[in-house]
C-alpha cells in the first residue's frame, strides 16, 4: 500500500481539474458531521440557527482574548 507522501506525489501530477476534485472531496471529507452524537448534532444545529437568524454575533479570537484579559484582571 502506497504511503501519503507517494499518493501526495501521484495527486500532485494530476491535472489541476481533477486536484481540484480531489481536494474538495477531501475537505468535504473532514466535514462530515456523522462521528457527531445526536445530541452533539442537535447543538451544533440550535447554534447555527442562532448564527443565521441573527440571535447571536460571532467573536473574533481578538474579542474573546481582550474579553478573557478584562475579566481576569
Amino acid at each position: 500500500m502506497a504511503n501519503v507522501t507517494e499518493i501526495m506525489d501521484n495527486v500532485l501530477e494530476l491535472p489541476r481539474a481533477d486536484r481540484s476534485y480531489l481536494a474538495k472531496k477531501l475537505l468535504e471529507s473532514l466535514d462530515r458531521r456523522d462521528s457527531l452524537t445526536v445530541a452533539q448534532q442537535s447543538e451544533l444545529d440550535r447554534r447555527s440557527s442562532e448564527l443565521s437568524d441573527g440571535k447571536v454575533n460571532p467573536l473574533s479570537l481578538e474579542d474573546l482574548k481582550r474579553d478573557v484579559a478584562k475579566r481576569l484582571a
